[in-house]
């Protein structure tokens, strides 16, 4: 009972709690899946709304890796929290794959459109007007510049294919513009020079966050190499030597077509030359009747 235990080793160990890992598109339509919310038909169209819409951005993970991953924007986050505020009892999970069923079984006949509409409108329409009436309604933020049509402020506004700049006073002033794109990080010279043209290299950023060399005169010439020296085939090259290849490949198929028919109209000829010398001349048989006939008659006459 009083017997002291000695540990053979302590480890100690740190653990930090993570969060979950943010949806891929893949991920995604698993847990819709899972959830019974949408159709194989529509899981697309459901990816490309919320993009639409700027309540989401599809970027890279990482600078390390190529995998993209969802994540929310301002206006997605705002978006979810006024329908958890106001709609909640409609806009969840549950009642999302619940409503799919019923339209599934309006779709087979099994239940009938409009005492389906009715019931959720029903439910509808008091969480509408209860939004109309204590929603907060946000100030828009100011650019801090006037509008050159009319002299209204000017104002951030989001719309389908994100921010954007448009007059206060819409709709009586439709101006809008869009915003300034920031920056492009500037090709550096290296001082190295093109193996394939001679033109300088020059470090380049790629679509993915990487860096690379590229040739100066691109688009004349697609040289590329990593930092590392080593060169990359560019896709243009890799289609340029597919092409090749074919190319090469049918002028193969056609000399053998043509060796082919070749062949055979050798062989239809030896065939006609030896058919017409098989054949044998025709040999006239001697007129020793009418030479009979001849001799008898002009015995008669005698």
């Amino acid at each position: 009972m009083n017997e002291v235990l000695d540990p053979k080793q302590v480890k100690q160990n740190q653990h930090f709690t993570e969060p979950p890992k943010r949806y891929t598109e893949a991920s995604l339509i698993k847990e819709m899946e899972k959830d019974g919310i949408g159709r194989p038909s529509t899981y697309a169209m459901i990816i490309d709304t919320i993009q639409e819409r700027g309540y989401v951005t599809l970027d890279r993970a990482s600078e390390s890796t190529r995998t993209k991953v969802f994540r929310p924007t301002e206006q997605g986050v705002l978006t979810t929290e006024k329908l958890d505020e106001f709609f909640k009892s409609i806009i969840n999970v549950d009642y999302t794959a619940k409503m799919e069923s019923e339209l599934d079984q309006i779709a087979d006949g099994k239940v009938e459109e409009v005492p389906t509409l009715k019931d959720f409108y029903n439910k509808f329409q008091p969480l509408l007007d209860q939004a109309y009436e204590n929603m907060e309604k946000l100030e828009l933020e100011k650019v801090g510049e006037k509008c050159p049509e009319c002299g209204g402020e000017l104002v951030y506004r989001n719309g389908r294919y994100g921010k954007f700049i448009s007059c206060a006073n819409f709709p009586k002033c439709r101006y809008t513009r869009q915003l300034e794109k920031p920056d492009v990080e500037k090709p550096e010279p290296t001082g190295k020079f093109c193996p394939d043209c001679g033109g300088e290299l020059l470090k380049r950023k790629s679509r993915y966050g990487t860096y690379f060399l590229g040739c100066s005169n691109f688009p004349k010439c697609h040289y590329m190499e990593n930092l590392e020296g080593e060169r990359i085939v560019s896709k243009q090259d890799r289609l340029k030597a597919k092409e090749d290849k074919k190319k090469a490949a049918d002028k193969g198929t056609k000399k053998t077509a043509a060796k082919k028919t070749v062949k055979k109209t050798a062989k239809k000829t030896v065939k006609k030359t030896v058919k017409k010398t098989a054949k044998k001349p025709a040999v006239k048989k001697p007129a020793v009747k009418k030479t009979a006939a001849k001799k008898s008659a002009a015995k008669k006459e005698a």
